[in-house]
């Protein structure tokens, strides 16, 4: 694959919150031939950050995630050969260079319109300033989920890997996907910009992705309501139960949450509400799906 072809200058960020959807949404976009997925997370919120010293390259791969992808139709020796020559470069040209890698390493020989990446938290619009600044012809897509229910999935992931947090952590968990959305919704009049709810993505995935492939130019293919990784069906990584099948859970915000945790995240929403980061989601939910 070549790094200069045109369509990598067609690129879109799938952006939201951890725990908001993004892999799921990631892997719902994989296996059209018009769209290529970048199958790890892409790291940029690190770039915008600081600038790391030293050669830009090295700082990149050693960001880089792609060693967690395994895949029959993806041979990490062979994407790991095509960096030998160690080159740098700026962040547009080493992004760029990383996704013809990835496609050049997989068994995908169709070439596409575009290509995505997903992005999960940090600087909102910082990340979507940059995400510009490098593909001026790129889009943006936003996944977004209830705040309430962002937070007690982290919680729950951090309770299950036995990490239990001190109030601050609980707060800034409970803090920034209300920030993500709140910044989000600045945005949604912007060209090139399109938002999705988790909510809906999950009860009416067919709805909801022929929606995101008008607003993308491709065509709606049945493979678009179905999580795949280069084509291949699988169950989303990060998914809580071991379906290949889109599900919805009809769970509360503070189910599985203990009486400090349901304390801690109350005071803090109505603390950040008083501060002036409120939205009301179902009103935005609605305001999507206009």
């Amino acid at each position: 694959m070549n790094a200069t072809a045109p369509w990598l200058d067609n690129a879109v960020l799938v952006y939201g919150p951890r725990k908001a959807g993004t892999t799921l949404f990631q892997n719902l976009l994989d296996g059209t031939d018009a769209l290529a997925v970048y199958p790890a997370e892409l790291k940029l919120k690190y770039f915008v950050k600081s600038r790391p010293e030293g050669l830009l390259v090295d700082s990149y791969r050693a960001r880089s995630r792609m060693a967690e992808v395994v895949s029959p139709h993806f041979s990490i020796e062979r994407y790991r050969s095509l960096w030998q020559d160690n080159a740098d470069g700026s962040l547009a040209e080493l992004i760029r260079r990383d996704m013809a890698h990835v496609l050049a390493a997989s068994d995908r020989r169709a070439e596409p319109k575009l290509w995505a990446a997903k992005e999960v938290g940090g600087r909102t619009d910082a990340i979507l300033a940059e995400w510009r600044r490098l593909f001026p012809q790129g889009r943006v897509l936003f996944i977004l989920r209830d705040p309430l229910m962002v937070t007690r999935a982290v919680l729950n992931d951090r309770r299950r890997k036995e990490r239990e947090l001190s109030i601050w952590q609980i707060a800034r968990e409970t803090i920034d996907p209300l920030r993500v959305v709140a910044t989000a919704v600045r945005h949604l009049g912007d060209s090139g910009t399109f938002a999705i709810a988790y909510e809906d993505l999950v009860a009416d995935t067919s709805a909801t992705m022929r929606r995101v492939a008008r607003f993308l130019g491709i065509p709606f293919e049945g493979v678009l309501t179905r999580p795949t990784l280069f084509g291949e069906p699988i169950v989303v990584r990060t998914a809580s139960r071991a379906e290949r099948d889109v599900f919805r859970s009809d769970e509360k915000w503070d189910d599985g949450l203990t009486p400090r945790e349901r304390r801690i995240v109350s005071a803090t929403t109505l603390l950040a509400g008083l501060a002036g980061l409120r939205v009301s989601y179902v009103e935005l939910r609605r305001r999507l799906n206009a």
